[in-house]
């Protein structure tokens, strides 16, 4: 689901699935609670509302952290977190565990689309951040993406929008990663518990304790219809564009660590299902098949209804951006100019 708004309400948004009597309508689904807010029809949708790019000023946003930057200063990959923390009362302590994401400053386009540099920029984000989860308790990463590349499903809503689809209709069929929930690429960097531990939100919710595996959910294989891309800055772009041709360009990914073997798959397969999987085990959490992906398996995430987790997800990313900036400003870094290149104390994952 992407974001849209029509400049007075700002929802989620997705096409009704084919074969059904509503086929190519547009579903709005409330920000917040994910439920569903009523049905538009597409000519009506594309005329009234317009799609809003969520990550345009990363900087601006309440939970940026920092940006790494090429040697000249030239701003390439920005680091923000979730605003919706997966994990907000895990272990011992009810420690509340960071959910990075690496976006691009520049481009919209998957990391497929990115130049060796971006790709440079963000393996150094990703090994910063696989230095800063260690440095919680021990804590693991897991990098994934949900990608399209190239996103000309933007530009086309944009077009549509504004009337200039050229020689197009504005009700045309567009073909999206289903799985991509905003208009721009971005990676997750997921954090994974060193050991089992008690994930008391789940906890609280089934009425007994659930145990979250940790680490030991993942493996660094994934079989299937994965496509194991060698992920050299150099040449992950034209190894990712080649692997996911097959699927249209289309794809999501899956990486163990910040040196891990890096994995392609269709959005919707046995491989990412299996990835959905693991991200439940490791946190306690729950994946389920989702009818708007099919049927395919998709996480659970709680969600910010409650107007207590809501503060609580608020106190806990405050939290975290101040330990983000101790553990840089620690290591002689510059959270808003992260040069390219290895950080200083901060060994590859």
């Amino acid at each position: 689901m992407w974001t849209y708004s029509d400049g007075a309400l700002t929802v989620k948004g997705y096409r009704w699935p084919g074969g059904t009597a509503r086929a190519g309508s547009w579903v709005l689904v409330d920000q917040a609670t994910g439920n569903i807010q009523g049905v538009v029809p597409p000519g009506e949708f594309s005329r009234r509302f317009r799609p809003v790019d969520v990550f345009a000023d990363v900087p601006g946003l309440p939970t940026y952290l920092g940006t790494v930057t090429a040697p000249d200063g030239t701003a390439l990959v920005d680091l923000v977190l979730d605003r919706n923390p997966y994990m907000l009362a895990n272990g011992p302590r009810r420690a509340a565990r960071p959910h990075a994401l690496m976006v691009p400053r520049r481009h919209r386009d998957g990391w497929s689309s990115a130049t060796a540099s971006e790709l440079a920029a963000c393996q150094t984000a990703m090994t910063l951040v696989a230095a800063w989860y260690r440095s919680l308790d021990g804590g693991h990463v897991v990098f994934c993406a949900n990608d399209s590349a190239p996103n000309l499903d933007y530009l086309r809503d944009v077009e549509a929008a504004a009337g200039t689809l050229a020689g197009r209709g504005t009700d045309m069929a567009i073909t999206r990663n289903p799985r991509q929930d905003v208009q721009r690429a971005h990676l997750h960097a997921f954090y994974a518990e060193h050991g089992r531990t008690e994930n008391h939100e789940s906890s609280a919710v089934a009425g007994h304790p659930v145990m979250a595996e940790g680490h030991r959910a993942f493996s660094a294989a994934l079989g299937s219809d994965a496509v194991k891309v060698e992920p050299d800055s150099t040449g992950l772009a034209v190894g990712v564009r080649v692997a996911a041709q097959p699927w249209g360009g289309s794809h999501c990914s899956y990486q163990l660590g910040a040196d891990g073997p890096f994995w392609v798959m269709p959005a919707l397969g046995p491989a990412q299902d299996e990835v959905n999987r693991r991200l439940a085990r490791a946190d306690g959490l729950q994946a389920e098949p989702d009818p708007k992906l099919g049927g395919a398996i998709n996480l659970v995430r709680p969600s910010l209804a409650d107007a207590g987790r809501l503060h609580a997800a608020q106190r806990a990313t405050a939290e975290q951006r101040d330990s983000f900036e101790t553990f840089v400003t620690h290591r002689g870094l510059n959270a808003r100019s992260l040069v390219v290149g290895p950080a200083p104390g901060t060994p590859r994952a």
